[in-house]
């Protein structure tokens, strides 16, 4: 089973290169290298003293897809492809007999001009599986996705730089996704839709990479999001909180009505608010997606409640629920 690795990371911490070019010695072995199936004319090397095989950056980069460029300020060479990135830098003055000194082994060297980088950095940021022998190195690029994410927008974020983020399936139980220039948007019959016209509520199907941020949520870059449906307000409010009470309608017709305390999900959202639960309202739980019933409702759930902007002007404020995505369903003692 492969490991999950973080879609960005820098080398800062991981390899810093030294300024003394060195050549190949005679205890130094040269494996051959193949990528993808193809032979490269370069070689790889066991380098001795670090017990390690080193590979040439640019050569093992570029042939992945990776652009490398160097960054004269940062005095670091670096690669990128989509949201993967690493950096490599140079002159970077350390104790030898610090403790840090061991954070940074094995290290890159310069062999005759080329920067050759540890076999580490191409598994941990290069993400492609690599398999070492007595005489050859095999560089597997990773090109397989993840299992498409099936689920409810439940929050939209937009940072300093105006890049978008979304949230799908909540907090305890969903994945957060970076949008970028590279993501495909698309409704359900095919046409092109912009980050701009995600919504929260909206029913969406995404693939991402197969490697992940392992913070809480997880995160990743969006490869595509396909809007399935959406709710039938154009501006869609909403509160993420808990159920504070579940109760019939004073109006006799048998509705349930729900009041959920918590965040305003935007400026014009309700942080306390009473909403009717009608036929048309869509429950889902949002660990698997299953349609859940308007007495499956109980006190102390987590929720993300959607609803209209009609509002009454009372305390709290009442609406109709368009959409209520459960995120922990509290099972029957």
């Amino acid at each position: 089973m492969k490991k999950v690795r973080t879609g960005m990371m820098t080398l800062a911490a991981l390899a810093v290169l030294g300024t003394n070019m060195v050549t190949v010695s005679a205890q130094d072995k040269q494996l051959s290298i193949e990528i993808n199936g193809k032979k490269m004319e370069s070689m790889a090397i066991m380098d001795q003293s670090q017990q390690t095989v080193l590979v040439p950056l640019r050569d093992v980069a570029e042939s992945l897809g990776f652009q490398v460029t160097w960054n004269a300020a940062a005095k670091a060479a670096e690669v990128s492809k989509g949201d993967i990135s690493g950096q490599v830098k140079l002159n970077e003055v350390r104790d030898p007999a610090g403790v840090q000194d061991k954070m940074f082994r094995p290290e890159p060297r310069l062999y005759n001009g080329n920067t050759y980088v540890p076999v580490g950095f191409v598994a941990e940021v290069l993400q492609a599986e690599v398999n070492v022998t007595d005489d050859s190195v095999t560089v597997t690029e990773e090109s397989e996705v993840a299992p498409v994410k099936k689920g409810t927008i439940t929050t939209i974020n937009k940072n300093d730089k105006g890049q978008i983020s979304i949230l799908l399936n909540g907090y305890q139980t969903g994945i957060i996704l970076h949008l970028s220039e590279e993501t495909k948007i698309t409704s359900a019959d095919g046409k092109e839709l912009k980050p701009e016209d995600l919504k929260m509520g909206m029913e969406v199907e995404a693939t991402h990479p197969n490697f992940m941020a392992l913070s809480m949520p997880p995160q990743a870059g969006a490869i595509s999001i396909v809007v399935k449906s959406s709710l039938e307000s154009e501006d869609v409010l909403g509160t993420a909180g808990r159920v504070v009470s579940v109760e019939k309608d004073q109006a006799g017709d048998g509705a349930t009505k729900i009041t959920v305390e918590g965040d305003a999900l935007t400026q014009e959202s309700q942080a306390h608010v009473a909403l009717l639960i009608t036929e048309d309202t869509v429950i889902v739980n949002a660990r698997d997606q299953q349609r859940l019933k308007p007495e499956d409702l109980k006190p102390e759930m987590k929720v993300y409640a959607f609803y209209g902007p009609k509002l009454t002007r009372s305390l709290p404020p009442q609406g109709v629920a368009e959409k209520i995505v459960v995120e922990i369903v509290e099972e029957n003692k």
